[in-house]
């Protein structure tokens, strides 16, 4: 067994070649982005120079030691091995996008009828999945929570919205007492500063009084000592003056005294009507909110909403969960379908029906697909020529060159491969 044998790859004898040269195809105009990562891609590729190329040289090495010949030799074998990992593992992917073409071609040729039958199963579930992403996408729909949220009412949806109506009613009503207690009780206390300053008018007119009279009486005390004056009916003047004055301010001042009084027991017997309604405004207050946070709502209409949305949910959900069952049948139909023309990879086309019924959908599948084999063929050979076939030529230079440790050369790559010579 030669060096050249022991790495010999034979290309699969069942792999599918389907020629892209021999067959042309409608593609459409390419995309701009696309067309611009490729001139990246180029570009990268040339800023790196050499670095795709796999260098050997024996600068340095002392062929004639055993040591330094062995490494280099091994160096060689591990890049071979490398490179046969490498196309062992996009032999399978290659087979699978070659099968998926052969597919392709499988399906143009079927009879009509069939392909009809085919058509037919993949139109349905392509309208299926449009449903359904339309379904997925619409807007104002309800979430899981919100969803689950009004499910437990079971039933009792017009039950509980009354109830939250009437204590929204009952606290609106409630809340117009309380401004209407606090604006009597406003009035109150303007009645009673009305009051205080009434009494304060009051003891000052009586200062003023007690000190008029006071004046007057000297006066006119005056007038009959110095000037023998008969005042006597001058006394009697401000005595009755005096007396009416005092009469009237006493009057005033017990009036505002019985005005302050009636006020503060009206203002008691309010304060206690107060706390009485406000007792009741806290608790519905506290229903409400227990209300709302129970059923994640903040108003009896958000909630009559939520269960309007909830019926128009629950009948986009049976319709959605039909389609969905719907939608396996026609799956299973399609498989079973394909299975029969003898279609290798069927489902693969589960995911892409509209390319069976579109024909520039298929033209874009089919050019994708050679465009992937191209890459991956374009990485194969790479691994075949530049580091299989590199290290292998290498080897083979170097036993043809010191042709003295050809043997035992030979003898290290049978050992590597696992192969007695």
């Amino acid at each position: 067994m030669g060096l050249l044998d022991l790495f010999r790859f034979k290309k699969d004898d069942d792999e599918l070649e389907l020629s892209e040269d021999s067959k042309e195809y409608e593609y459409e105009e390419k995309d701009p982005d696309e067309e611009s990562g490729r001139e990246r891609m180029r570009r990268d590729r040339h800023s790196v120079g050499d670095w795709e190329k796999v260098v050997y040289s024996r600068e340095g090495v002392n062929i004639d030691d055993a040591a330094s010949r062995r490494g280099y030799v091994q160096n060689c074998l591990s890049q071979m091995e490398e490179g046969t990992r490498q196309i062992e593992s996009l032999q399978y992917e290659y087979r699978t996008v070659t099968g998926y073409l052969h597919d392709m071609e499988l399906l143009n040729e079927l009879p009509k009828d069939e392909r009809s039958t085919i058509n037919e199963y993949a139109r349905k579930i392509y309208e299926n999945e449009e449903q359904r992403q339309q379904y997925l996408r619409r807007q104002g729909k309800m979430t899981d929570k919100e969803y689950e949220s009004v499910e437990k009412l079971q039933g009792q949806e017009a039950d509980i919205i009354k109830k939250m109506k009437d204590s929204e009613d009952y606290h609106r009503k409630i809340r117009k007492d309380l401004i209407r207690l606090d604006n009597e009780r406003q009035a109150y206390d303007v009645r009673k500063q009305e009051a205080d300053k009434a009494l304060v008018t009051n003891r000052n007119l009586s200062i003023f009084t007690v000190v008029a009279l006071v004046i007057v009486l000297i006066v006119l005390v005056s007038l009959q000592m110095v000037m023998r004056l008969d005042v006597a009916l001058a006394y009697m003047l401000v005595i009755l003056v005096s007396a009416l004055s005092i009469v009237g301010l006493y009057m005033r001042h017990g009036s505002c005294m019985q005005e302050r009084k009636a006020v503060r027991a009206a203002k008691a017997r309010l304060i206690q009507l107060q706390n009485t309604v406000k007792v009741r405004y806290v608790n519905n207050l506290n229903l409400l909110d227990y209300m709302y946070l129970k059923y994640g709502v903040e108003s009896s209409s958000q909630l009559q909403s939520m269960i309007e949305r909830y019926h128009e949910e629950r009948a986009q959900r049976i319709q959605f969960e039909e389609a969905e069952r719907q939608l396996a049948d026609d799956q299973r139909e399609l498989l079973r379908a394909l299975r029969n023309a003898q279609v290798r990879t069927p489902e693969i086309w589960l995911h892409q029906p509209e390319a069976l019924i579109n024909h520039n959908e298929e033209v874009e599948v089919r050019h994708n697909l050679i465009v992937q084999r191209q890459s991956l063929r374009k990485r194969m050979d790479y691994n075949r020529e530049m580091v299989i076939g590199g290290a292998r030529k290498e080897i083979e230079d170097l036993a043809r060159t010191y042709p003295r440790y050809a043997s035992e050369i030979l003898d290290q790559v049978a050992r590597f491969q696992g192969v007695e010579l």
